[in-house]
């Protein structure tokens, strides 16, 4: 209760910030959870002096009972609408665009194979919206899935030329089991995309790196047949470890999109893997580095942060948030020896990093 009651009392700070999630297919929107929490956790609130609610205050996909759902966006206003609302924003947070698509809405099964978008993607009044912020030298932050399927090409390439960003085409995840018999919950998709291009065989039985391209290219690195080191690692700059006070290096187990950069950004983090001579083989045929970015930094004309993989997407309490001290026993919340698992991730990186780029942009923000 002490511990509550010091958070309750807490000093508020109000700054106005747009969430987009077009990919809430569950009640508890684990996609924009974590930015949630470091809102609630260091008491940033609406302009209205009340608390962002990880259930109501986003734009995006609302899902209800009965495969019921309604959609709140900006897609119907107009520009001078647009032009309002950059005025009044702080921020912009393009949190997850993949979108919710019908097997995973409405069927029980085969909810992990393909099937038509129900809706997703970066609109163009999003990209309006998205340039009338950088005009305005408001803060930007971007993250995977903001420019891959089903963001339509034009749009897309319009947001990396504004933003000076690229993306490969690639993703890539890890899985700590790829055995399909011990493992139910492997996507339907990667398996059959997997078995057409190579044979008909499934070999694997550990763990393991899937790479999959916007055409549908798809490989897998396995532990000790091709990989060193099972899973990707973030490996942090000086510079970023001592300005954000971030963790050096750290696992990353979830989805990542190969995105580059122009001389106008920073990279400030790097993704790792650790391949051995079978897979680095495998990544020269299909082209793919070993190295890339993992999170990239614009400051000064504009500010703007693109997160290379699904960060916001943790599976955090919220209650935790208003727990005095937290942060000084957050190695009580995860473990260093299970490499599916975020939570280091959160409390080591995506925690300490996201409080101090908010505590920067308000300081700025109020003098």
């Amino acid at each position: 209760m002490t511990s509550y009651l010091i958070w309750y009392f807490t000093p508020t700070k109000k700054i106005n910030i747009l969430i987009a999630d077009k990919t809430v297919s569950t009640f508890y929107r684990s996609e924009h959870r974590s930015l949630n929490w470091v809102l609630n956790r260091y008491r940033y609130v609406r302009h209205d002096g009340s608390p962002y609610l990880f259930d109501s205050n986003y734009y995006g996909f609302f899902p209800l009972e009965d495969k019921k759902y309604f959609i709140r966006d900006i897609d119907s206003l107009s520009e001078e609408a647009l032009d309002s609302i950059s005025e009044k924003l702080d921020i912009y947070h393009l949190a997850d665009l993949y979108g919710v698509y019908y097997n995973e809405w409405y069927l029980d099964t085969f909810e992990t194979e393909h099937s038509r978008k129900i809706y997703g993607g970066m609109s163009r009044n999003d990209l309006i919206l998205l340039k009338k912020m950088k005009e305005k030298k408001k803060l930007i932050l971007g993250e995977f899935n903001m420019l891959a399927h089903p963001t339509p090409t034009p749009i897309r390439h319009e947001a990396e030329k504004m933003l000076d960003i690229k993306w490969s085409g690639w993703v890539l995840r890890y899985f700590d089991l790829l055995d399909t018999i011990k493992n139910p919950e492997l996507p339907r998709w990667v398996i059959r995309l997997y078995m057409q291009q190579h044979g008909n065989q499934w070999p694997f039985k550990r763990s393991g790196i899937v790479f999959v391209h916007e055409d549908e290219r798809l490989f897998i690195l396995e532990n000790r047949t091709h990989l060193k080191r099972e899973v990707p690692f973030i490996y942090a700059s000086d510079y970023a470890v001592k300005k954000y006070n971030i963790i050096a290096n750290v696992h990353y187990p979830y989805w990542i999109d190969i995105t580059h950069t122009g001389k106008s950004n920073k990279v400030i983090a790097w993704y790792k893997i650790r391949p051995n001579k079978a897979g680095d083989s495998i990544l020269k045929a299909y082209n793919v580095p070993d190295v890339f970015p993992a999170i990239i930094e614009h400051l000064g004309d504009y500010r703007f942060y693109y997160f290379c993989g699904d960060f916001s997407d943790n599976p955090v309490e919220l209650l935790t948030s208003r727990f005095w001290q937290i942060e000084k026993i957050s190695g009580l919340f995860y473990s260093t020896m299970l490499y599916n698992e975020r939570k280091k991730f959160f409390w080591k990186l995506y925690m300490p990093m996201m409080k101090n780029i908010l505590n920067e942009y308000y300081l700025t923000k109020i003098r």
